[in-house]
């Protein structure tokens, strides 16, 4: 059965064309949200603010027409920021121009290597590192940029001396102390608005972006505190200083900006560390954004993360040329990208123009913006890359991915990141050896191919499957691609670690876009070391498995199940197919659902699960959870329209009387009142809503309902998953399909 997002947008000047109304909205939109972040990760970058934007401008304008990608937006990141600015720090010897123009010249070296890389076609390197090391490091980046960015937001700054971080951190008590009131007001009040905003539900509060209500709110606060002229004032008997220094500074114009990079130190030691620490960091955050980008894409839309990685490495070496930092495809604008409506790298090519015409003609209004809220977002940015879900989440996978994830943290706080990222890599290879991989299988795995029939093949796995050894397995069934069923036969393997289980379950739902099968076959006698369903797996002679035992919740589950007849699969599960292509699973990565109920019932095939999904790819702590019903006819031919009715508020009524897209039934004026329902084709829609349908949920206003063409989803407005709700919502769902089948 067809969906909605199974015709796929065309590209180049034929999507421009085709799409040049979506793209230029979500262009615009993204760079409202681009203009302070691309500011802020420049100065916490150690470089002046136009720096940020040039990256955007190169990235959006300039390598939109050659990436691999299809929706991401490239520019600057936060995750950038350190290797940044080690560089800067390392090589100017306290004289920050003089760092900053050696550390173009790395930037230049390092993104004409990422350049290689791709065209080297290594984006397949991707799979190697650990997952829990690589987002250890990030955790660590967030930790590092909180810590310098506190004293930005608190007008005071740290002193030079001691020990690195380390010894910065132990000067946040004093900072505190010190603290210049107005300043820190303003980054408590720009705080307060990134952390409050995903929580308002306000219509037009959510149409501007957080960053941007930053901005419209803090600038008022500088004129009221009159940041534009050096003053003192007295506060509790204590005498500050605020004045133009607290402001964002850009050049008198743009060519004033440009500044050259300068060779001079490529032949020292600390200048191809900056150069390997910004080509390895950029190169795993570009292919680790790009590949988590894709599963936002409604249209299924693979990258090509070769490419992608060469015009992220090409872009970089043309920004740092021209004064600009590295680049990446960066995840939160790409998320928003997809959010409002993106189709094609026409989004991306706007987003940079857009901030081209904002360095050109807003200078005034960006002069305005204070220090503090730029440091605000990035203390947010920082948070959620280092948020305690982080460590959370990884415990929850298992011990030992816990202490390859801190022991990674430790490291790079301690030394550096490529030291870091090399003891979480090492911590890996130790404990995989405790579990028994033999070493002489650490790197490559142990298989033999046996061809059942034409089209079947069977790879016949030993001993370990880990995450160093992944890249020689993937080979090998990336060479059987002419089969329509490829058997992986785990019978004589003893381990199977996180990693190594969630890039082979990518590769499995790869193979079923294609309409291929990988089967994976002979896994019993392996336990997981926890309830996670990409827990690594190990013997079951070994005492590193987990006691299962059910919740009070789902022992009420487990009674709704019985009473209807129906199964109830406790755990979590990698089992969500069915809740894919729906409007919520585009706003955020499906991570695994939990608590599966299944039964039939008149004909139908019902589904319910409490789906867990991710709204922040930067992380992978899951941040939503969804109890949700999937309602399916058994009959493989039967379909509905495709649609989705939503609450409908004050806003939306606005908002349709501008686009007229609300369909209303005049002889039903209260659901037409409460309900915003849409759909492509009104006929078909209005044909499925018959006045007995219109009449079960005018007296039942609480639930979500959704077509998308092969099945209907439902689940509560409010996202309740008390066990009371879900025995409401499967009978609601029991009188609908029962009303559906009245005509």
């Amino acid at each position: 059965m067809n969906t909605l997002f199974d015709k796929k947008p065309l590209t180049g000047f034929a999507g421009l064309k085709a799409h040049w109304k979506d793209d230029l909205l979500s262009g615009f939109m993204v760079s409202l949200i681009a203009l302070p972040l691309c500011l802020g990760i420049a100065l916490a970058s150690g470089v002046p603010p136009m720096a940020g934007l040039l990256a955007a401008i190169v990235g959006g304008m300039l390598m939109s027409r050659i990436t691999g990608s299809y929706v991401t937006i490239s520019g600057p990141a936060a995750g950038l920021i350190v290797v940044t600015l080690g560089a800067v720090e390392s090589m100017g010897g306290g004289d920050p121009l003089t760092g900053y123009k050696f550390a173009l010249a790395a930037i230049v070296v390092a993104g004409l290597i990422q350049l290689i890389f791709g065209l080297l076609k290594v984006g397949k390197l991707g799979d190697f590192f650990p997952s829990a090391a690589v987002h250890g490091m990030l955790a660590a980046i967030g930790i590092i940029i909180i810590v310098k960015q506190l004293f930005v937001a608190m007008g005071t700054k740290a002193e030079g001396g001691g020990h690195g971080l380390l010894h910065t951190i132990t000067q946040i008590p004093d900072a505190f102390v010190t603290m210049n009131p107005e300043i820190g007001l303003i980054a408590m009040v720009s705080l307060f608005i990134l952390v409050g905003h995903p929580r308002v539900n306000f219509k037009p509060i959510k149409m501007i972006p957080a960053p941007m209500w930053v901005i419209i709110v803090t600038i008022p606060l500088a004129h009221l505190f009159d940041l534009f002229h050096e003053h003192h004032y007295n506060l509790v008997g204590n005498d500050y200083v605020v004045g133009p220094k607290y402001l964002v500074h850009l050049p008198e114009s743009v060519i004033d900006g440009i500044v050259f990079p300068d060779f001079g130190m490529i032949g020292s030691g600390v200048f191809w560390i900056a150069v390997i620490s910004i080509s390895l960091v950029s190169s795993i955050e570009s292919l680790l954004s790009a590949a988590a980008v894709d599963t936002l894409d409604p249209y299924r839309r693979k990258s090509n993360l070769n490419r992608d990685v060469a015009a992220m490495g090409g872009g970089s070496a043309i920004s740092g040329f021209l004064g600009g930092l590295p680049m990446i495809s960066e995840i939160v604008r790409s998320s928003a990208n997809i959010g409002n409506g993106g189709k094609t790298q026409w989004a991306n090519f706007f987003h940079g123009g857009f901030l081209l015409v904002f360095l050109l003609f807003a200078k005034p209004i960006i002069e305005q913006i204070p220090l503090a809220a730029l440091a605000a977002m990035l203390i947010h940015v920082g948070f959620r890359l280092a948020s305690p879900k982080e460590f959370i989440h990884t415990r929850e996978i298992g011990k030992a991915q816990l202490v390859i994830f801190v022991s990674t943290i430790v490291m790079v706080l301690a030394t550096d990141l490529l030291i870091g990222i090399a003891t979480g890599i090492l911590v890996k290879f130790v404990i995989h050896l405790i579990y028994g991989a033999p070493l002489k299988y650490l790197f490559r795995s142990n298989f033999d191919y046996e061809e059942a029939d034409k089209k079947t093949g069977i790879i016949h796995l030993r001993h370990a499957a880990i995450f160093s050894n992944y890249l020689s397995l993937k080979k090998e069934i990336e060479s059987h691609r002419d089969k329509d069923h490829l058997i992986i036969d785990f019978k004589d393997v003893n381990l199977i670690d996180h990693t190594f289980r969630t890039h082979l379950h990518e590769l499995v739902e790869e193979w079923k876009k294609l309409g291929k099968e990988v089967e994976l076959k002979n896994e019993l006698h392996l336990i997981p070391v926890s309830d996670h369903p990409m827990a690594a797996k190990v013997a079951k002679n070994g005492k590193l498995g987990y006691d299962e035992k059910l919740s009070s919740h789902q022992v009420e589950l487990l009674d709704i199940a019985k009473s209807n007849q129906w199964h109830f699969e406790s755990g979590k599960t990698m089992s969500f197919e069915d809740f894919k292509d729906f409007s919520f699973s585009r706003s955020g990565k499906i991570s695994y659902a939990q608590n599966l109920l299944s039964g039939s019932f008149e004909g139908y095939r019902f589904v319910f699960s409490e789906v867990v999904y991710d709204t922040d790819l930067r992380t992978k702590a899951a941040t939503d959870l969804l109890p949700a019903l999937i309602i399916k006819p058994e009959e493989s031919n039967a379909s509905w329209p495709v649609f989705t009715m939503e609450k409908e508020g004050f806003f939306e009524k606005v908002a349709d009387l501008a686009a007229g897209k609300d369909i209303d039934f005049d002889d039903h004026p209260m659901f037409s009142d409460k309900f915003l329902l849409k759909g492509p084709k009104e006929d078909e829609v209005r044909k499925f809503f018959k006045p007995a349908l219109l009449q079960l949920i005018e007296s039942n206003p609480i639930y979500h309902l959704e077509s998308n063409g092969s099945k209907l989803i439902i689940y509560r407005f409010d996202k309740k998953k008390k066990e009371k709700e879900v025995a409401e919502l499967i009978l609601f769902a029991k009188r609908l399909v029962l009303t559906i089948d009245k005509y």
